[in-house]
């Protein structure tokens, strides 16, 4: 068998071709999106958890009524959680002990994502502190710090029939605001925030006012 030789020449070529192909860089994959940071929070009773993201999307929209709603719920569900804490040792029902508790884990850490999205609004979250002594006569469904008192000092059955009464009317107060930002809002984080809401306390008004009628 006859040994055939490439000209120098030829060999050169061949093996930059070689060298080209090899060498050339690899292409650079895009970065991946930011992860978001999801809020579990925990859905009605027997109901599956929610999750909030937290993170704002890549192009953030600022809208007076979206950045209000963010800030009067806030004020809104803090209302709501000083009446569930209570009911933590004033209530003698049960039932009313478990939904006062699912709404305190429920409404906390939606607090929390607000804050956020209004922060990365340009908003000023509001200072949530003394809620209960404050009076807020101009947000739908929030307990006059009368009312507020007086639930905070009753106890047993009375304060079972205290609590669902303030409440139900206080998330129907929640679900008109969400409803109101919905319509006229224009950030799609904060409209999904405020469907969340409105659905599910929605949910327990029903709930509460079964348990309101068997008491």
């Amino acid at each position: 068998m006859r040994n055939f030789l490439l000209p120098p020449a030829a060999a050169v070529l061949c093996l930059s071709v070689l060298v080209g192909c090899r060498s050339s860089a690899p292409q650079t994959a895009a970065p991946a999106p930011a992860p978001s940071v999801p809020v579990i929070v925990p859905g009605t009773p027997g109901g599956p958890n929610r999750t909030l993201a937290t993170l704002p999307s890549s192009a953030v929209t600022v809208d007076p009524d979206d950045l209000t709603f963010l800030a009067d719920m806030m004020i809104h569900h803090s209302q709501a959680l000083v009446m569930a804490e209570r009911a933590k040792t004033a209530a003698a029902d049960q039932r009313v002990r478990s939904l006062a508790e699912r709404i305190r884990v429920g409404q906390k850490p939606e607090i929390e994502a607000m804050r956020q999205l209004l922060t990365e609004r340009g908003g000023t979250p509001p200072p949530l502190e003394h809620v209960e002594h404050t009076d807020h006569g101009d947000m739908p469904g929030m307990a006059t710090p009368a009312e507020l008192a007086r639930l905070l000092q009753a106890t047993g059955k009375a304060f079972d029939t205290q609590f669902l009464t303030l409440m139900i009317k206080h998330h129907e107060g929640a679900v008109a605001m969400s409803g109101r930002v919905i319509e006229h809002g224009s950030d799609l984080r904060v409209g999904e925030l405020a469907q969340d809401v409105g659905v599910t306390q929605t949910k327990e008004i029903a709930t509460m006012r079964t348990l309101l009628k068997e008491l």
